[in-house]
Parts: C-alpha cells; sequence; structure tokens
C-alpha cells in the first residue's frame, strides 16, 4: 500500500481526536442505537464505532480494505456480547449474498470510495427488504462561499487525504441508489477544517421496488 495510506492510519485516531470528543462520537452513539441483527460496517477504518453498538445486535461484520486500518482495527476488537468478524472485502464489491444484513453502517467512507454510486448499489443490494443503511458523512456545502474554498482546495485534499471528496452531494446518491431517506439532520461539525463540517446523519431504507441484485461482472472493471 502507498506511504499516504500508511500515514493516514498512523495518524487517523489522533486527527480526528477533537472533533470525536466534541460531536462526533455523540452522533455516533445516538445513530447506532438503530444498527439491528446482522450489522455490516463498511470502511470500519480504525474502529471509532465499535464502543457505540447496542449488545442486542446478533453480528457484527466490519469490512476495512486497507491493511494498515485493518492492523488497528483489529487491535481494538476486545471481547465484545456479540460475534465480530473483520474482513478486507472493498464496499465497490462486498463478498456477501443479496439480503445478508439488517443494518448498513458508513461513518466518513462514502466521501472517499472511488466509486460512491457502486457503493451504495453494492449496500442496497446486501441488506435485506426491511433493512436500514446508517450514516454519517460530510458533504458538499450548502453555502456557496464555504463551496468555493471546498472546490479550491479538493485537488490538494484528495491526493493528501485518502481520495477524502470534499464536495459529493451525498445525500441526494444516497436517493438515486434507490433509498427512501426516513430521518436526516444536516449539521455542522467541530473540531475539523470547516471545509469539512457540513454533515448529514440519518437512515435510510431500500424502496421496496427494484430492489437490486449483483450486476454483471463486466459493470466492476475498471
Amino acid at each position: 500500500m502507498s506511504l499516504v495510506s500508511y500515514l493516514m492510519a498512523s495518524v487517523y485516531d489522533l486527527a480526528i481526536g477533537r472533533m470525536e470528543r466534541t460531536c462526533l462520537g455523540s452522533w455516533r452513539a445516538e445513530l447506532l442505537t438503530q444498527a439491528r441483527g446482522h450489522v455490516l460496517e463498511i470502511g470500519s477504518g480504525t474502529g471509532a464505532n465499535l464502543p457505540h453498538y447496542p449488545e442486542s445486535i446478533n453480528s457484527l461484520t466490519l469490512s476495512e480494505p486497507d491493511p494498515h486500518m485493518r492492523r488497528k482495527l483489529r487491535q481494538k476488537l476486545g471481547k465484545r456480547p456479540f460475534p465480530v468478524s473483520c474482513v478486507e472485502t472493498p464496499a465497490e464489491r462486498l463478498d456477501f449474498p443479496d439480503a445478508t444484513f439488517d443494518s448498513v453502517v458508513s461513518t466518513l467512507v462514502l466521501c472517499s470510495v472511488a466509486n460512491q454510486a457502486r457503493v451504495l448499489t453494492e449496500i442496497r443490494r446486501v441488506l435485506k427488504s426491511d433493512g436500514r443503511l446508517l450514516f454519517i458523512e460530510h458533504v458538499r456545502a450548502a453555502t456557496p462561499q464555504l463551496l468555493k474554498w471546498q472546490q479550491r482546495l479538493q485537488p490538494l485534499w484528495v491526493p493528501l487525504c485518502g481520495n477524502c471528496h470534499l464536495t459529493r452531494d451525498t445525500e441526494q446518491a444516497i436517493r438515486a441508489a434507490g433509498f427512501e431517506i426516513s430521518g436526516i439532520r444536516h449539521l455542522r461539525s467541530r473540531g475539523a477544517p470547516a471545509v469539512v463540517s457540513p454533515t448529514i446523519v440519518g437512515a435510510a431504507s431500500p424502496k421496496k421496488s427494484d430492489k437490486p441484485g449483483r450486476p454483471a461482472n463486466h459493470l466492476f472493471s475498471g
């Protein structure tokens, strides 16, 4: 893996520490009370969500393709009141059958995946028909002045911050992927640069019609 990947894993907990203390930790705790059944978390990173899962869930599958992040994640697993597994499958091609999970969790992940639409299609595929996507994502600013700064900084930000994009309209992408958003809050985080402060926190369910299966393999090429 790249030097950037190694460095990000090394400093990630420290880099987001202030944001965790001022807002993100409480957002995680509140959101994850909604997790139920068999849970998949994509892009688990170093395991910031681990302390917040309710003891009542049936199982937790942590997906983290980066080996440096995954090493730190496994160090935090410890003993849990539910089965936990850690896998390296990428979010763009989740190695699970259709309708496997009751909940899928994505926190600060959809900003940095290579193909956001593809990831959301895969999430929808592996969710049960009554399942829920639980998300916390920083997003494109609604105010023109902050959006201009996001656009100016993005060409430098993306390669330095692990493919993190500042201007993705993730709420619209979730809707376009066939989800109905049942609850969403538009917030501003504290403890981090202003360009990553616009944040959405919420839950979404697959629309009842046209739930997808796995697309043909050629759609995942390139």
